[in-house]
């Protein structure tokens, strides 16, 4: 089944013959899980446990929709033996699908196997009917002497060891085997054909219950159905009605067609003319909330049914009619195969059969690669209409990166649940565990509010249709919906009119301080992290929130962030305008090599917090906003779309019950990023508000950390320091709901003797030499040359996984250059404007970027493309003038901003004597190598800084670093 297009033809043979359960075996897929096909089909399939182990051996079971419907369990044994459970009128169904062993294999293989088979059938429930169907490659025979209870006289050949074996193994488990029990001509008993033709046997076999013997109207071999195997189709005939699971829980709705708005101008017309119409007949006479609501969500929803109508589930059928006409040929010369007579006969058809088989292989092949090509093409259509979007969708298909097989989960005890319903009520206890961080804080003192001095510049007014349209304009399009199904597209079509339905909603709100129930419901979407996917802490949720929702907290935040902006502590990075991870990576290396040049005492502790922001204390957030002077009206608001919220985990479409969130700041709500750092500030505030630990910066300031959210790096010059800092960032912490991770919380050390240790909560804190930090190695020296070598091992792997995009002949060259820029070198030089660049570290990345650009065109030895001309046909430039480029952009932003400390960086010295002898390189010492290349002095490069026109014309001039010229 590894073979392209096997698995659609069996689909196609499974429809032929009206079959709604089929085993598999040999399906040479490891791993297991749980996929459904583009058929509706669902497929459940056990290999080998080691997913990168060659393809060998491997079974299957392929349920039609209505077996689907009934399935209340299975379980991956290995990569011989998978089970199923099914609900029937009766009673439960277990299906057990096998693939033995050869007559020729080892014995300990078959009694390993006969062992595993056995446990398996006797932990089968003694009320349920078995069936147990595979390729046991066992040979019966029509005599059944001492086996009449579970075998007829209608077998075929003579029993062999696999046989007797199976013969057993039916006995003690009381299955009679259907291929024994019926007269049918022996072309219908025979089950395999050897290569040549010349050898048939009956090895593939059906047992059932011997209870239910009745049950079992027929089984025979059905030559007429091939998929290219040297075995047929067995198929019994079972007088039992399956019966679907009824769940009460609810699915997700399906997703409107926005694409339709941007790609169809008269649809987009129709869709606000409609929209308009609708507006005007709305009425409005109610005073509740939730009826106006729920008014304006079906003028919406109405409004997309007609004019949108729903997304519909895109279906890939690349096969070609000229390759199912084929197939179709191929099953004639099976079945003339099959019904040779004489052996020159026999040879003549099997040839014609095997060269029609390589033939229908190469077909379905070719297939599959013109449907790359295809999609190759329309991905240049994308990227010439700008749809960047779909152009990195296609992207991501071509080069497979895709959420693997749904896989079933395990329990709290380890255990695998199979069972869709018991899988829904485990992802909600998980998500409700990990929502609802329970603490040990104590009391928040609260003040009254009305002792609270609000910022006048904060206003809480009504919300006016302007600011209304502004937020909506602020909308990011492409976003899932909310519970509502309403996605931002819908409301961006015609922001006025949409402020215009909005605006009496968000009046009364402000009237009433309350907020329709349904924006305080979130949907869960789960997300793959690395590792084992059936661990449900290797899974990641985001909440959907609907969209009103948003543009209300954006009309709040827009009113709130330029103030509570100016009141944070200037060592908070995260989540502020015009700060990245790049300007604390390169401060932090900077403060690393001149500690390290001046021989200055230094101790670094990179704290790592629990799941930070779902453990703050909501009364705490509610504190904070008022001591940072949010008006009460706002903290009112805010407090309202926290008070009973409440999610649902999305599973296999389908949704959990809802559970209560009281913790943390809400996933996917746009207030989120600026609580959380409120919360944070006060939090150092209180740290550091009593003494200064941390490190001397300038002539009279100290500087005690430098921050992005929750990544901090605590600064000190002596241990003692560093040590009472971190206890009392866990005491003030604990007190907001945030726990310290001692496990993942490290600390480094420069320019010291001291090894005494640091202790949290009686345990030790590991020192490390070199740390991750933001994406980016540090080491005790800066860590260039280990964070390069960490970029490069990167980029690797992400070019290796668009290897398809690379050798597709429809991609342009133009579109690989793009997609090669955005998601290979991208990665590669990620922070390389903090690297102090030599002739070395540019060599090996030039290298792999040659390399790769020459994979692009597909140059390979003997041909020969010299580097210029190279460089010339992909509109690259060295990238050591790329680096060189991009660090000065950043120098330039940086020397513009006021009282910042990454501008301070570039200039700060700590108190220190240097070493004897020719100092160390640094990334400082680089740039004023550069500097006076480029016949500059650093206040000529400060001054010139401030014109942003005449800087981006330098940056734009600057030549490579001499050294490096060529």
């Amino acid at each position: 089944m590894s073979e392209a297009g096997t698995l659609r033809v069996i689909e196609n043979e499974m429809k032929n013959y009206n079959l709604e359960i089929l085993g598999l075996n040999e399906t040479r897929w490891n791993g297991f899980g749980e996929m459904i096909t583009q058929e509706g089909n669902t497929l459940l399939y056990s290999g080998n446990e080691d997913e990168n182990a060659p393809l060998y051996a491997g079974v299957g079971i392929l349920l039609s929709r209505a077996a689907k419907r009934a399935l209340l369990d299975w379980k991956p044994i290995s990569d011989r033996i998978i089970t199923a459970r099914l609900n029937s009128k009766v009673r439960k169904i277990s299906i057990v699908v096998c693939y033995g062993p050869t007559e020729g294999a080892d014995e300990a293989a078959k009694d390993r196997f006969y062992e595993t088979l056995d446990d398996t059938l006797t932990k089968i429930k003694k009320q349920d009917i078995k069936i147990l169907l595979g390729d046991v490659n066992a040979k019966l025979g029509p005599d059944n002497s001492c086996y009449e209870t579970v075998m007829g006289k209608h077998g075929e050949g003579i029993m062999n060891e696999n046989g007797t074996r199976f013969a057993d193994l039916c006995l003690k488990h009381e299955l009679v085997i259907g291929g024994t029990l019926f007269p049918h001509k022996r072309c219908h008993k025979l089950t395999w054909t050897s290569p040549n033709g010349q050898t048939k046997n009956q090895i593939d076999h059906v047992a059932v219950s011997r209870k239910w013997r009745t049950s079992l109207l027929d089984t025979r071999a059905r030559r007429g159905a091939d998929c290219g195997s040297d075995h047929h189709l067995v198929t019994s005939d079972v007088r039992l009605k399956i019966a679907s699971i009824k769940t009460q829980n609810q699915r997700t709705n399906r997703p409107y067609n926005t694409e339709a708005l941007r790609r169809n101008r008269n649809t987009a017309n129709e869709f606000v003319v409609q929209l308009t119409n609708r507006y005007e007949a709305l009425n409005w006479e109610s005073n509740n909330i939730e009826e106006n609501w729920t008014k304006v969500k079906e003028l919406f929803q109405k409004t997309s049914e007609e004019t949108l109508g729903h997304r519909e589930s895109r279906k890939n059928p690349w096969i070609s009619q000229t390759t199912w006409e084929k197939v179709q040929e191929r099953r004639q010369l099976k079945i003339a195969k099959e019904t040779a007579q004489g052996q020159d006969t026999v040879r003549r058809t099997t040839k014609e059969f095997n060269d029609k088989h390589k033939e229908v292989k190469r077909s379905f092949r070719a297939d599959k690669r013109k449907w790359a090509e295809d999609l190759a093409t329309k991905a240049q259509e994308a990227e010439r209409e700008g749809d960047i979007k779909e152009l990195y969708k296609i992207t991501k298909t071509l080069s497979n990166r895709k959420v693997k097989q749904q896989k079933p989960i395990k329990n709290k005890e380890g255990n695998l649940i199979i069972e869709e319903a018991e899988q829904l009520k485990r992802w909600r206890e998980h998500f409700e565990e990990i929502l609802n961080q329970h603490s040990t804080t104590q009391t928040v003192e609260t003040e009254d509010s009305s002792s609270q001095a609000e910022d006048q510049n904060i206003k809480d007014d009504p919300p006016t249709k302007q600011e209304i349209v502004k937020a909506i304009r602020e909308l990011k399009s492409g976003k899932a919906p909310g519970i509502d199904n309403l996605p931002p597209e819908v409301f961006k079509q015609d922001p006025n009119t949409s402020a215009n339905i909005l605006h009496p909603i968000f009046c009364e709100i402000w009237e009433t301080e309350k907020i329709p129930k349904e924006w305080k419901k979130g949907l869960l979407v789960k997300l793959p992290k690395k590792g084992d996917l059936t661990e449900c802490k290797n899974w990641r949720g985001i909440t959907l929130l609907p969209i009103p929702s948003k543009i209300l907290t954006r009309v709040i935040l827009n009113r709130m962030k330029d103030v509570i902006d100016s009141k944070l502590r200037r060592e908070q990075a995260g989540f502020r305008k015009n700060c990245s991870c790049v300007d604390l990576i390169n401060t932090l290396r900077i403060i690393l090599e001149q500690s390290m040049e001046y021989q200055t005492p230094l101790y670094l502790a990179f704290i790592d917090f629990e799941k930070a922001f779902d453990s703050i204390q909501r009364t705490v957030i509610w504190k904070v906003l008022k001591d940072y002077g949010v008006p009460a009206k706002l903290v009112n608001i805010v407090k309202e779309t926290y008070d009973e919220y409440e999610c649902q985990v999305i599973h296999q479409n389908k949704l959990t019950d809802p559970f209560p969130v009281q913790t943390g700041v809400k996933q996917g709500c746009l207030l989120s990023p600026i609580l959380f750092l409120m919360v944070l500030d006060k939090v150092m505030k209180k740290v550091n508000e009593e003494r200064r630990r941390g490190i001397r910066w300038k002539l009279t300031e100290i500087l005690e950390d430098i921050d992005y959210a929750d990544d901090l790096c605590l600064l000190s010059h002596n241990i003692r320091d560093l040590t009472g800092k971190i206890n009392d960032l866990v005491n003030e912490g604990r007190k907001m709901g945030l726990k310290i991770n001692e496990g993942k919380t490290k600390e480094m050390r420069i320019n010291n003797t001291n090894n005494e240790d640091i202790v949290i909560n009686n345990q030790t804190i590991e020192r490390v030499q070199q740390f991750q930090y933001l994406g980016s190695i540090v080491t005790e020296t800066g860590g260039t040359d280990e964070d390069v070598l960490q970029r490069i091992k990167k980029a690797k792997a992400a070019f290796a996984q668009l290897r398809p995009i690379w050798r597709s002949h429809q991609l342009r060259r133009h579109t690989k250059l793009k997609i090669f820029e955005t998601n290979v070198k991208s990665v590669l030089l990620y922070g390389c404007q903090t690297w102090k660049v030599s002739q070395k570290i540019t060599g090996q990345l030039q290298v792999f970027i040659n390399r790769c650009l020459r994979n692009i065109l597909n140059i390979y030895w003997p041909k020969t493309i010299s580097n210029e001309d190279l460089w010339s046909t992909c509109h690259q430039t060295p990238v050591d003038l790329t680096i060189k480029q991009r660090k000065y952009g950043w120098i330039g932003h940086t020397l513009r901003r006021q009282n910042t400390i990454p501008k301070e960086a570039l200039e700060w010295n700590p108190q220190g004597k240097r070493r004897v002898g020719r100092p160390r390189n640094t990334w400082r010492r680089t740039i004023e190598k550069e500097i006076a290349e480029e016949g500059k002095s650093w206040g000529e490069i400060k001054s010139m800084a401030q014109n942003r026109v005449r800087w981006r014309s330098f940056v734009e001039a600057l030549r490579p670093p001499r050294d490096h010229r060529t």
